[in-house]
């Protein structure tokens, strides 16, 4: 086990991580005039407007990869989709079911009650973003950087979901009730499934197409819920 190299991927993705928040944060101050108009229209604009810039700076800097990869994609896309789609179905269904399970004991987790409010205000940007720009983004910065680092593919598998929960939890530093951390296993254990397909795919437009594919399933039922 080459100890250096497993420190330095670690490194790495603690740096995009560190990255992507830094950008959220820089970018909304930056727009922060936007961000915060009356003229809704020009804040979902803006909204979009800082997503896209980060997904840009994920895809450059992943550029090597995401290129080949989507040309393979083009080819086999149909033979990916069938080969990986029971992964996903076992990470949604642990997910449903923890999911389930914690919020009869603490409710809903602030992360769904943020986009469900988002979603109403902003329909354009929070579709727009889950849909298409929020899974290149968050595939890249959590399924990539740490593939080859262990020779277990399943140490990989479980920190990668780890971190993919930790990111959708963010919003328990505004609730301030730590037990919200426990969401962290729903979220984690769709992460796993979606780490376990990149690691047996190899191509990162596997993962982003499920992760698509969830958050329509994930939007159409917030808006059904709605309505």
């Amino acid at each position: 086990m080459n100890i250096s190299k497993i420190i330095s991927d670690i490194f790495k993705q603690i740096c995009l991580i560190l990255l992507y928040f830094f950008l959220a944060v820089f970018l909304q101050v930056v727009f922060y005039n936007f961000l915060t108009s009356k003229n809704l229209v020009l804040v979902n604009i803006s909204y979009i407007l800082v997503e896209l810039v980060i997904m840009t700076t994920f895809i450059v800097i992943f550029r090597h990869k995401i290129v080949p990869d989507f040309t393979d994609f083009k080819k086999n896309w149909q033979k990916y989709l069938k080969k990986y789609y029971s992964y996903w179905l076992v990470g949604l269904l642990i997910m449903i079911v923890s999911n389930i399970i914690i919020s009869s004991f603490i409710g809903m987790p602030a992360n769904e009650e943020a986009n469900r409010e988002l979603i109403k205000t902003y329909p354009a940007y929070i579709i727009i973003s889950s849909i298409l720009i929020a899974p290149i983004t968050e595939e890249l910065m959590t399924r990539a950087p740490l593939k080859d680092t262990f020779k277990n593919p399943w140490i990989y598998i479980i920190i990668s979901g780890l971190i993919f929960g930790s990111i959708h939890v963010t919003n328990v530093i505004e609730s301030k009730n730590l037990l919200e951390l426990l969401f962290i296993i729903p979220y984690g254990a769709l992460g796993a499934s979606f780490a376990k397909i990149y690691h047996d795919s190899n191509n990162i437009w596997v993962n982003i197409t499920f992760h698509s594919l969830h958050n329509i399933i994930a939007v159409l039922l917030i808006l059904g819920g709605l309505t």
